[in-house]
């Protein structure tokens, strides 16, 4: 790990543990919702509500998802911090610049290798 990277663990951590935080309270209140879908579908309506009501719940079942996803990176991410692998690239073990580290703490991969990688996909 570069030492530039080493001095600015301390706040890239507390990014990581507010973004789960955060992740986490979306995630409930994701289960909330659905359970509040669940019940309105035990209910009689017509097929607009029954067509609304399911436009609705797919896009919070996609948010959901990628919620979960991001929730995933973050504890990924905190547990690499903890192994002391936290900013070096996944793909080429460069260190992972600090500007985009604070950007997007939970990354996995240099600019350069996720260029790459969504140039392949």
């Amino acid at each position: 790990m570069e030492t530039q990277t080493q001095a600015h663990l301390p706040m890239l951590r507390q990014l990581l543990l507010y973004r789960q935080t955060e992740l986490r309270a979306e995630v409930h209140a994701a289960q909330l919702a659905r359970q509040a879908v669940q019940t309105q579908s035990q209910e009689v309506r017509d097929l607009k509500d029954d067509a609304e009501l399911m436009q609705r719940q797919q896009t919070e079942d996609f948010q959901a998802a990628r919620d979960l996803r991001e929730l995933q990176d973050v504890d990924d991410a905190l547990g690499r911090l903890a192994a002391g692998s936290y900013g070096d690239c996944a793909n080429c073990g460069e260190a992972i610049p600090v500007a985009r580290l604070t950007a997007l703490p939970s990354v996995r991969l240099c600019a350069g290798c996720q260029a790459v990688r969504e140039h392949l996909s």
